[in-house]
């Protein structure tokens, strides 16, 4: 008897996954390189780390700022698969795949574009503008969280711009609060009720709607309860990585008290947030973010010195290393899962 040996062709789909993925790859090594060997940032941060990372102390706030990486991802995955699960059911495990991947995919990106397209090209059969659909909604309740914070910081550090002792200060003040609630109000109902959005969709489309009826639905499939599910689990992954900034100020002896530096690192979130970066270039601009925001708080109570300008930019920079660069270089390897051409591929 003959044994037919079946000759394994390498089809233009296989070979286009295998281009991109290897592409992917190269151009995410190739700007880290960059970044963390030929930049000033990181010299810098290692001259001053060796100074004080020392004793146990300084080895305990490493490792629980390490620890609390991978609780940031695990966080990230389990929202993701909430919301995805409307389309496709996904592994926890796939799901901390695709966040991974999707970290990796950013850092070449424009404000983390990369991060919604990494993600679904983990599924296998959903439609993945549905999926990127679902995954700018998460996105959308992590970005409602930091502004929503931002917003609430920026009461309590307006009176360091203006004497609110000034009858005309104060009652601007007052106005910048009622003007504040009412934003946070607002935008918190306009989450809550999504659902909205694909009436009105509906109505300005017209006659068109068929076309997009398809996408548009999506924001209808979540009610409030999960809307809300989704939004708990933004604010837990912003207490995590908050709460990092804070271990890192401590790490690097600047020496504010906990309700002080929240204030703080939430106005950074918020500048960070709504300034256009690329992932990788978020070094410079968070540096230069935190150095603002630090400067300016303790220069009025005559704290600020050369030393804690290192410090801060020295904290910041680490703080992007850990949850940045360490999940992008992990999610390299992720990267290799990503189908981005599937059989019969419509999306």
């Amino acid at each position: 008897m003959k044994t037919k040996l079946r000759k394994k062709h390498l089809t233009p789909r296989k070979a286009g996954n295998i281009l991109i993925r290897l592409l992917v790859v190269v151009i995410t090594i190739v700007f880290l390189y960059d970044q963390l060997f030929y930049r000033e940032d990181l010299s810098l941060l290692l001259n001053d780390f060796k100074s004080i990372a020392s004793g146990f102390w300084s080895d305990f706030i490493l490792i629980t700022v390490l620890m609390l990486l991978p609780v940031n991802i695990l966080i990230e995955s389990i929202k993701w698969k909430y919301l995805i699960s409307k389309i496709e059911k996904v592994s926890l495990w796939n799901s901390i795949k695709a966040v991974f991947a999707g970290i990796s995919v950013s850092m070449i990106m424009p404000n983390r574009v990369g991060d919604y397209l990494g993600r679904v090209f983990i599924l296998q059969k959903a439609d993945r503008i549905q999926a990127v659909l679902s995954t700018i909604l998460g996105s959308f309740a992590q970005l409602l969280t930091t502004l929503i914070l931002g917003l609430i910081a920026s009461i309590f550090y307006f009176p360091e711009y203006f004497d609110i002792g000034v009858r005309l200060n104060f009652w601007m003040y007052i106005g910048f609060i009622m003007v504040t609630i009412t934003a946070a109000t607002t935008m918190v109902l306009a989450y809550l009720n999504f659902s909205v959005f694909s009436i009105i969709l509906q109505r300005i489309s017209g006659k068109y709607y068929n076309k997009i009826e398809k996408y548009a639905e999506v924001f209808s499939w979540y009610n409030q309860r999960e809307l809300l599910n989704v939004l708990v689990l933004s604010l837990l992954r912003y207490a995590v990585f908050s709460f990092q900034f804070f271990l890192l100020l401590r790490l690097f002896n600047v020496g504010i008290d906990y309700f002080e530096a929240m204030m703080l690192i939430a106005i950074i979130y918020f500048l960070m947030t709504i300034i256009p970066t690329i992932a990788l270039t978020e070094i410079g601009v968070r540096g230069s973010v935190s150095l603002y925001v630090f400067q300016h708080h303790l220069e009025i109570q005559g704290l600020w010195n050369t030393e804690l300008a290192v410090s801060v930019v020295s904290t910041s920079s680490l703080l992007w290393l850990f949850n940045l660069v360490i999940p992008a270089v992990v999610g390299a390897l992720f990267v290799f899962s990503l189908k981005f051409f599937r059989k019969n591929n419509d999306s």
